[in-house]
């Protein structure tokens, strides 16, 4: 149990506020018959927490790195620096308000959130306030009892919805065409015009007229930064379906699309572009008060929104925390100078990032069920060392500066929601619809691993003679034809040709070795139908993407590899490189079709090594 006491013991007023004047304290207790897990997400997602607790809109902005609000409440112009947001994962979030205007010279707030057993859950929330006058100090005695009567209808709806299992769901699709009614709708008209067009683009009508009803319906929030990802498995659609409705959906003038540079840390938008060739190589986050690079394989996210030409959407923001977009992060803590912070930190097994605000350095922390130790002491005296230890650790800082800090636990693993440049690369509709994109010229985007692919005509000089100038264009037009639609069924896409050779990517290994097997099948000497044979060759690995003919190719030693094995293979054979034998999905695909092949030695001269490569002899 927590009482007020309690709470001033553990957060006390301290300078310079103390000294401002008398402050208000108030605790609410508020009894659920749901869970702490179950509760925690409505918690952190303070935006649309505030939104239904009937808080008006906020407007922010940055200036120095300190964020400004303001906002217009019960006829008082309000504005403040919104000192930054703590909170501890399944525990508590807090923050305050330091106010230039308003009915309080300084606000502060702390939820905490208590276990009751399997199916109870105690959500505390303190507010503490110091007065601008005595006749604010008024308004706030009559506002605040208000104000918890807004919480406990609030905690009440989530309780409702978490009990029926999902929030009120959107009126049926096609049942009635209503407009969300606070939105600011231009030409909506646009988007139902738009539906017979999007299907003869092989967009299955259901998927158009789910998301078109989604948007309909939607508040600005949600449609201020469309993310693929997360819109598929709100309507459970297949992202793909998605994917290609939002790029054709830009060629029709009904959504544009932005490149959006993530900071490493909070994973805040710092700048959306809309074009890639005007990525910079660097940015900076002053709140996180990092400079990076934005070439990494996370740095950039793909995201859509409608035109302004159907609907005006604005950011509207309800709390500047929002602490739901960052959900990666567990622990948020600010440490006076010279002290020490502890806590029953509880996080289950996974790895972890511990570090401090503005470093870019930091600590794994392993938590397994394996290992024995209980404690993560995070000491001046303390190496670098990976931590391991087991589930719900005891954390342990002390800050050795005269400086206060603030340390950070996070989720190593990615943003699992982002649409990046390697993923959207990978599809033969964006390549198609934007083929004006190109990176600038002096950036190498690090796109991760990929399966490098090269096709070449056999024989070729004889292959023009034999046929002529005429009938050897045709043939070769065919081969380019007929090699572009294998790839794209295999789900790969084309990034270049050179020459009467192709070059492509694919996603998967199996996916490239099964395209390859097509295309020998088609260019086998078998079929008449074409005279063309050709040799193909696989590798798998890191790429970059770079701007070398104006638009977006594949660079780096992958590429390289992949080309010079060629030199190794004959028609209708299929070489790929020992990186390409080891996938487990290539060796059970081998192994079923009892496929067998020649393993040769290959020198690499440029290495002073010798690799294996495999031939397939179709």
């Amino acid at each position: 149990m927590i009482d007020l006491n309690t709470i001033l013991q553990k957060y006390p007023w301290e300078e310079p506020w103390k000294s401002m004047g008398k402050h208000m304290d108030n605790l609410w207790e508020f009894d659920l018959s749901i869970t702490r897990e179950e509760i925690w997400p409505y918690l952190i997602d303070t935006s649309s927490f505030n939104q239904r607790i009937g808080l008006p809109k906020f407007q922010y902005w940055e200036e120095d790195g300190k964020l400004i609000g303001k906002t217009k409440q019960a006829g008082f112009h309000l504005e403040w620096e919104e000192v930054p947001w703590e909170w501890e994962y399944l525990k508590e979030i807090g923050n305050a308000r330091i106010y230039k205007r308003g009915f309080a010279k300084y606000i502060r707030i702390k939820i905490v959130a208590e276990s009751l057993g399997e199916s109870r859950s105690k959500v505390y929330v303190y507010l503490g306030a110091i007065p601008r006058n005595f006749f604010t100090k008024k308004i706030l005695e009559i506002a605040l009892p208000k104000l918890k009567e807004s919480f406990q209808k609030g905690f009440q709806e989530i309780e409702e919805e978490i009990k029926r299992g999902k929030p009120k769901p959107l009126a049926k699709a096609g049942k009635e065409n209503t407009f969300f009614p606070e939105a600011q709708w231009i030409h909506p008209e646009k988007l139902d015009k738009q539906i017979p067009v999007l299907v003869e683009k092989g967009i299955p009508k259901e998927t158009i007229e789910k998301v078109f009803h989604w948007i309909k319906q939607s508040p600005d929030n949600d449609l201020d930064r469309i993310r693929i990802k997360s819109v598929s498995r709100i309507l459970d659609i297949n992202p793909d379906e998605v994917l290609f409705l939002f790029l054709h959906g830009c060629r029709l003038g009904i959504f544009t699309l932005s490149w959006d540079i993530v900071c490493p840390h909070c994973r805040g938008v710092r700048t959306s572009l809309t074009k890639l060739g005007d990525m910079p190589a660097k940015d900076q986050c002053d709140v996180c008060e990092i400079d990076f690079d934005t070439t990494g394989v996370n740095s950039i996210e793909v995201t859509f929104h409608l035109h302004p030409s159907v609907r005006i959407v604005e950011k509207q923001m309800y709390c500047a925390a929002e602490p739901a977009t960052k959900q990666h992060i567990l622990l948020t803590k600010r440490v006076g100078g010279r002290k020490s912070f502890s806590s029953n930190l509880l996080i289950g097994s996974g790895v972890y990032r511990l570090r401090r605000k503005g470093e870019k350095k930091y600590r794994l922390v392993e938590s397994k069920h394996s290992h024995n130790q209980t404690d993560i002491l995070w000491l001046p005296e303390t190496n670098d060392e990976e931590i391991k230890v087991s589930p719900k650790p005891n954390l342990v800082f002390e800050n050795d500066s005269e400086q206060e800090v603030t340390i950070v636990l996070e989720e190593r693993s990615e943003d699992q929601n982002s649409l990046r440049p390697s993923e959207i690369f990978d599809y033969q509709e964006f390549r198609d619809l934007f083929s004006e994109e190109a990176i600038a010229t002096n950036l190498q985007l690090d796109i991760g691993i990929k399966t490098i692919l090269f096709t070449d005509i056999v024989g070729s000089t004889k292959f023009y003679e034999t046929e002529g100038d005429h009938g050897a264009f045709l043939q070769v037009r065919e081969h380019f034809i007929k090699t572009n639609q294998i790839i794209q069924n295999f789900r790969g896409v084309v990034v270049k040709t050179i020459g009467d050779a192709v070059m492509a990517s694919f996603s998967s290994p199996l996916q490239a070795l099964k395209a390859a097997k097509e295309m020998q099948e088609w260019f086998h000497p078998e079929n008449k139908h074409t005279p063309v044979r050709i040799r193909i060759s696989i590798h798998t690995g890191n790429c970059l993407a770079v701007n070398l003919n104006s638009n977006i190719d594949y660079f780096g030693n992958t590429v390289n590899y992949t080309a010079k094995i060629q030199s190794v293979t004959n028609s209708g054979e299929i070489s790929f490189s020992e990186t390409i034998f080891r996938d487990k999905d290539i060796r059970e695909y081998l192994r079923q079709g009892e496929i067998k092949l020649k393993k040769m030695e290959y020198p690499l001269p440029w290495a002073n090594r010798t690799d294996f490569v495999y031939i397939w002899k179709v």
